[in-house]
């Protein structure tokens, strides 16, 4: 029996079905034809004219990713999960083609011009966020149409993990997240025989180690990860209702007791070693508790039926 060539239509069948999303081929060639494809040039539209027009925003952004002292550290990664949530629920997607609606333009505009007069009348900071946000998602349903939008939301919704719009939750809550850590470290370090004082409700006195728990020891910052994190889980794992409401519940807690750990740590490398070890401990060993919060919500999200 002989074999006739495959047609143009059935190779471009056969890789639509292979590659609901048209991810690229890892070569040259398939690069270039998923660069090509209208989607993915209205995707990077979509990133190039928010980095333009939203300049203040993108950079005010860019800089608490990157400030070692920020609560938003984990900014960087909020693209990179945007994109697996997208991979992951590609054939989703897939199923709407993209039907731009260009009625929204004036919207985008509008958005645009308000984000200028907030800079003329120097409002407050997370202003320029909101309506960047906003703005973002007016353009991407402009860009996509309603359906292709909707089926890519919980992807596109999920920069607000990565964007400073939790400093009135930050500014509310930090002070009392600082006791409760201190109560945490404490209890463990007198569990653990060292005999700690404490000397104010934020200060505990080791024999050679002082532990003053400052506000960018709080907690804080490994509480906004860990919320990014698990509803990035829970975007992507698909459990039961019930898992995640356990998913949810389970964040706060787990970071107020990792943090406890955190600053325990700092006293235990302080009195057994030196001060020195426990400033080391402080500045790089805080990283393994962080692996440690997340190898925990990984198991957790496993025993509650995600299946990877």
């Amino acid at each position: 029996m002989s074999s006739t060539p495959m047609g143009a239509e059935e190779l471009m069948a056969e890789n639509s079905a292979a590659y609901p999303m048209h991810f690229p081929k890892f070569s040259v060639e398939g690069i270039k034809d998923w660069l090509m494809r209208r989607d993915v040039q209205f995707g990077f539209l979509l990133v190039a004219l928010m980095l333009a027009l939203f300049q203040e925003a993108s950079m005010m952004t860019f800089k608490l990713w990157m400030d070692h002292d920020s609560y938003y550290q984990h900014g960087p990664l909020v693209p990179l999960a945007m994109g697996y949530i997208l991979w992951v629920n590609r054939e989703k997607i897939q199923k709407h083609e993209i039907k731009p609606v260009w009625w929204l333009l004036p919207v985008f505009l509008a958005l645009c011009l308000f984000d200028v007069i907030a800079s003329w009348a120097h409002f407050y900071v997370n202003l320029h966020t909101i309506i960047f946000f906003t703005a973002f998602m007016v353009l991407a349903c402009m860009l996509y149409g309603f359906r292709r939008f909707f089926a890519m939301f919980p992807a596109l919704a999920y920069i607000v993990m990565g964007l400073p719009l939790w400093n009135r939750l930050i500014d509310d809550n930090t002070n009392q997240l600082q006791i409760w850590s201190t109560t945490g470290a404490y209890g463990l370090l007198k569990i653990t025989g060292f005999n700690p004082l404490r000397m104010a409700p934020t200060e505990i006195q080791l024999d050679n180690m002082p532990l003053s728990i400052a506000a960018a020891c709080s907690g804080m910052k490994l509480t906004l990860a860990m919320i990014a994190c698990i509803v990035f889980i829970m975007l992507i794992a698909r459990l039961k209702w019930w898992g995640n409401l356990i998913m949810i519940g389970i964040a706060f807690p787990l970071a107020l007791a990792i943090n406890s750990l955190r600053i325990a740590l700092i006293g235990v490398f302080g009195e057994t070693i030196d001060k020195d070890a426990g400033m080391w401990f402080h500045d790089w060993g805080s990283y393994g508790t962080l692996i440690l919060a997340f190898w925990i919500v990984y198991v957790l999200a496993k025993k509650l039926g995600w299946k990877i």
